[in-house]
């Protein structure tokens, strides 16, 4: 899989590459191109719309030394130094009466080219070494710099330029003044280009548009490197991508058709100048930076230390010296960029044979790159430019195309950082999938043994209440032991007494005192019994056996199972319903979970008291209601009995309190009945209370929780 798509990768850069090729292939070649000859160029067969447009390229008359204007040709005697110099090429090397000429001095360039009147045709000039005047048909067309016969008022200037002419005879002059004194070499090395006004303008703009999306695409890419970098500065080699990424980006709006000296025509030609040497010098150095922090094991640290000194020292070249100076240096940076070139293609082969991870990706880009740059070497190189019809001339034809190759050499790198942030963020996820394993086996782990603890914790907690609650009520039953147990045992110590000592010895006494023993014993047994059962449900002792009922079950058992005894009582009974409750389907869905046997044992000890304290042809009512939280049932059960003062009411759920005669139970009553419906009715999770009023009966509340939908309730019966 890694192979195959190693291989679409390699076909979809050089698709890209011929794509390049293609939109910079002059139009002129696409016809056999016709070339001046003895300073005349015939264009009167050229079609514009079929054939295209055409390079004036070929012999062009040349005065040297000479500054003519289209006036002084008027004059026969401004052609009798005339020369013929083959365009494009810099005059350097060129021999004039056996002398070679060097890069420095000023001339005179003139073409007659014989074509149509009457159609509007566009000439496209290119930068010329180093400042022009440009006449057409005896008009000051263009111009850029300072053309002048001495250094100190010659002014360079690159700035290429589009201008449109009508000719308004069959044959068009162009005359051309040219001067340099700040760069290696002069003249014109650059094809100018003639075609419709059409043509022209659209290879302008197509010119403008890719080198402005090269300049973004490069901008954008060295950002976002920078970018890579600042987040992660172990890794250099997106520092070093970054820079060359910029470097070359800036250079792109100073070569070609120079978009940022059209913005700004008075920017300093020397700084112009440095940013474009500077981008190349810099990028042979950066280029093997990047490879070796990316291959450190594959790029050999001596020979990328002799690399980086070598450009580090042609840097300082350039930033310390002028123009004229380090230009005479090219061909010595390029013969060296020729030399390493072997040794980046030898690392490429190295990687992609030890199969490193996005060798062959690196490669491809590696090698577009070292073409393209090839391409821009030549073109630029003195052995093209300083000759006449030189073989390579066929093969390049433009320049400026390594910020192409730098392009398809980021979607390498793209690719290469795209597989390898994929990789990444698949060996994150697949940790994190791990870690989250872990930490939930970690997080079961913490529950088990919170949950642990919390049980622990809640054991303790209920031991230590158990323990409270027992040690409380075997304080209490001591008390009461001690208290309450002490009159009736004295009681039948003197009855007893009284029949051993003879006070007491006729038989009919003894009987009556021996029964009163006996009522004694039975009323200190039951008593006794009452006290264990009350200490067992203070200390939780006493487990209850709880069930689901519903309340309408309760209702009907509770009224059933006590009506009886208020018939035979003559007292009146009635039961009612929570209101809003007359639907049997409302209440009879609502369920409790109660200890049926000792919820008797209160509603017995309610009823049993009402009873006794309600007169004959009075009323008790069995009450239900619902709470406003609607999580409990209200019961109430009230008679019209004597009543309870107001002073009596606070004690009334005490052990062993008696109230005022009016309402004293009987003397076999223990005075525990209503202590231990508290504890039982608490023990379910509700409350009790009583309100009353003497002389207007009372009225005994107590609560029990509802289960929810769920089956648990708001209190939980352990």
């Amino acid at each position: 899989m890694k192979g195959y798509l190693s291989k679409i990768t390699v076909i979809i850069a050089m698709c890209f590459s011929v794509l390049i090729l293609a939109c910079n292939f002059s139009p002129a070649d696409a016809k056999g191109k016709p070339e001046a000859i003895g300073g005349r160029l015939d264009l009167t067969s050229w079609s514009w719309e079929q054939d295209g447009i055409v390079a004036l390229d070929g012999q062009w008359e040349f005065y040297w030394q000479e500054l003519l204007t289209p006036e002084d040709f008027k004059d026969s005697d401004a052609t009798t130094k005339k020369n013929f110099i083959t365009v494009p090429r810099a005059w350097n090397k060129y021999v004039i009466n056996g002398e070679d000429l060097t890069g420095d001095g000023y001339a005179t360039y003139r073409l007659l080219i014989h074509t149509s009147k009457d159609q509007i045709l566009g000439l496209k000039i290119p930068r010329v070494f180093t400042a022009y005047n440009l006449w057409v048909n005896g008009q000051l067309l263009a111009s850029s710099g300072n053309v002048a016969d001495n250094k100190d008022e010659m002014i360079p200037q690159y700035l290429p330029k589009v201008k449109y002419i009508k000719p308004e005879t069959d044959t068009m002059e162009l005359v051309m003044q040219v001067a340099n004194y700040r760069h290696r070499s002069g003249g014109i090395l650059e094809s100018l280009l003639l075609g419709s006004e059409s043509q022209i303008s659209q290879l302008r703009a197509k010119n403008l548009a890719l080198e402005l999306f090269l300049f973004g695409s490069l901008f954008i890419i060295g950002f976002y490197h920078f970018g890579l970098y600042i987040f992660r500065t172990k890794d250099r080699s997106t520092l070093y991508f970054g820079i060359y990424s910029v470097l070359i980006a800036f250079r792109t709006l100073l070569v070609g058709e120079m978009f940022f000296i059209n913005l700004s025509p008075n920017f300093s030609w020397e700084i112009a100048h440095k940013i474009q040497t500077l981008a190349y010098y810099m990028g042979v150095p950066l280029v093997f930076l990047f490879l070796r922090s990316i291959f450190p094991k594959d790029v050999s640290k001596k020979v990328n230390g002799c690399i980086q000194a070598f450009g580090l020292s042609f840097a300082l070249l350039v930033l310390l010296t002028p123009a004229r100076i380090f230009t005479y240096f090219n061909p010595l940076y390029q013969l060296f960029t020729l030399l390493v070139i072997p040794y980046a293609l030898f690392i490429v082969c190295s990687i992609c044979y030890k199969k490193r991870e996005g060798a062959y990706l690196i490669g491809v880009g590696v090698v577009i790159l070292i073409v393209f740059t090839l391409n821009d070497i030549i073109f630029l190189s003195i052995y093209l430019n300083d000759s006449n019809d030189h073989i390579l001339r066929s093969f390049v034809t433009k320049g400026n195309m390594s910020s192409w190759g730098l392009l398809i050499f980021v979607f390498a790198q793209s690719l290469v950082l795209a597989k390898k942030f994929s990789k990444s963020f698949t060996k994150v996820e697949l940790v994190t999938e791990q870690l989250q394993k872990l930490n939930e086996s970690l997080e079961e782990k913490v529950k088990e043994r919170t949950h642990a603890l919390e049980t622990s914790k809640k054991e303790l907690e209920e031991a230590y209440q158990a323990v409270s609650r027992s040690e409380k009520s075997r304080q209490n039953l001591v008390q009461n032991i001690s208290h309450d147990l002490r009159t009736p045992l004295t009681s039948i110590k003197g009855y007893v007494g009284a029949i051993l000592d003879g006070t007491v010895n006729k038989s009919d006494q003894q009987k009556k005192y021996l029964g009163r023993v006996i009522d004694k014993v039975t009323m200190l047994n039951h008593m006794v019994q009452q006290l264990m059962e009350l200490s067992k449900l203070e200390s939780r002792q006493l487990k209850l056996n709880c069930c689901p009922v519903s309340l309408k079950w309760l209702i009907e058992n509770v009224t059933e199972k006590y009506s009886l005894d208020f018939k035979s009582s003559n007292i009146i009974f009635e039961t009612n319903y929570p209101y809003g409750w007359k639907d049997e389907s409302d209440w009879d869905e609502q369920l409790l979970k109660v200890d049926m046997e000792q919820l008797d044992r209160v509603f017995t000890n309610l009823f049993s008291n009402a009873l006794k304290h309600t007169p004959t042809g009075g009323q008790i009512n069995l009450n239900f209601y619902l709470t406003e939280d609607g999580e409990k049932i209200l019961i109430e059960v009230a008679d019209t009995g004597t009543g309870i003062s107001a002073e009596e009411l606070p004690f009334i759920f005490e052990r062993f309190y008696m109230v005022s005669k009016v309402r004293q139970n009987s003397s076999k009553n223990s005075g525990l009945g209503l202590a231990i419906a508290k504890e039982i009715v608490q023990y379910h999770g509700g409350d009790i209370w009583v309100e009353s009023e003497i002389g207007k009966g009372c009225s005994f509340f107590f609560t029990l929780p509802i289960l929810d939908k769920n089956g648990t309730s708001s209190f939980d019966i352990s």
